[in-house]
């Protein structure tokens, strides 16, 4: 077995991987080409901080990662760790840690993160081995509009992020694959829209069409519980197919967990948000 990074391996060898790797997994994962490039962009995958176990020409194990600049420390982002079926219980993916950890401290990286699902015990279990530590829990959701609510605000495209004011309608920092970052990085995929009561914005909604996932959803805190919410969610409704997906909102979150559930979502999987300081 010969470890490397992945930055001279198809994409299309990867997603072939990943794919089989996820394919039995507690909750079967396939991506598409076009929802596995979406990724690799929304997540910010550099593949030559990302790392593949081969037999010969066959990739059987791999740890994709992302990076970023947050808070002006440099983080990665494990996107996706997969080891082929017929390949486990030969610890690849400490193998695979032992190779990128010291290559990612090189490139300037002092924190890896990840999410694991809470039923995964055995993922849980490599990682604590690594160091990992637990942070927050997080919850991902999934479901239709429950009813229609009658649209009385103006829904119009956003013509760019106005940060500081979007950010202030949060009640808690979205996960990575939900960051600033992320949803920059699909700015031109994404719906943007916003819910206004004349030239003042009360909410805004960023959904990805090709993954039908849902991104960021928040209406200001002094115009909350006037079905605001709704309407945005109504118009995801209208102008795409459902169901839609809500992923990785922090468990603390009660008033998003109540919002949610009242609109028609449950939840379908639960992670662990966990990081490695390098």
């Amino acid at each position: 077995m010969i470890i490397r990074t992945l930055e001279n391996t198809s994409t299309d060898q990867i997603l072939d991987a990943f794919n089989l790797s996820f394919s039995d997994y507690l909750v079967p994962v396939r991506l598409s080409e076009e929802q596995f490039v979406n990724k690799i962009k929304s997540d910010s995958i550099d593949l030559s901080l990302s790392a593949g176990a081969f037999e010969g020409n066959d990739l059987i194990g791999f740890i994709l990662h992302g990076k970023d600049t947050v808070n002006g420390e440099n983080k990665a982002y494990n996107a996706g760790t997969g080891v082929i079926p017929n390949r486990r219980g030969n610890n690849i993916t400490g193998k695979l840690y032992d190779f990128i950890i010291p290559q990612l401290k090189n490139k300037g990286i002092s924190q890896i993160q990840l999410e694991v699902l809470t039923e995964n015990h055995v993922a849980k279990h490599t990682y604590h081995k690594l160091g990992f530590r637990t942070n927050r829990e997080l919850d991902c959701y999934k479901g239709n509009v429950s009813k229609k609510v009658k649209d009385s605000a103006v829904i119009k495209p956003l013509k760019g992020y106005d940060w500081d004011l979007l950010q202030s309608f949060w009640d808690c920092e979205p996960s990575w694959q939900n960051s600033v970052t992320a949803v920059e990085n699909l700015f031109g995929a994404n719906i943007s829209i916003g819910i206004y009561d004349g030239e003042d914005l009360m909410g805004y909604l960023i959904f990805n069409p090709v993954t039908k996932r849902i991104h960021q959803l928040a209406v200001d805190r002094k115009r909350r519980k006037e079905g605001l919410g709704k309407q945005l969610l109504n118009y995801v409704l209208t102008e795409e197919s459902v169901p839609v997906t809500v992923i990785n909102v922090d468990k603390k979150a009660v008033g998003a967990e109540a919002f949610l559930k009242t609109s028609g979502f449950d939840i379908f999987i639960s992670q662990y948000e966990m990081t490695l300081d390098i």
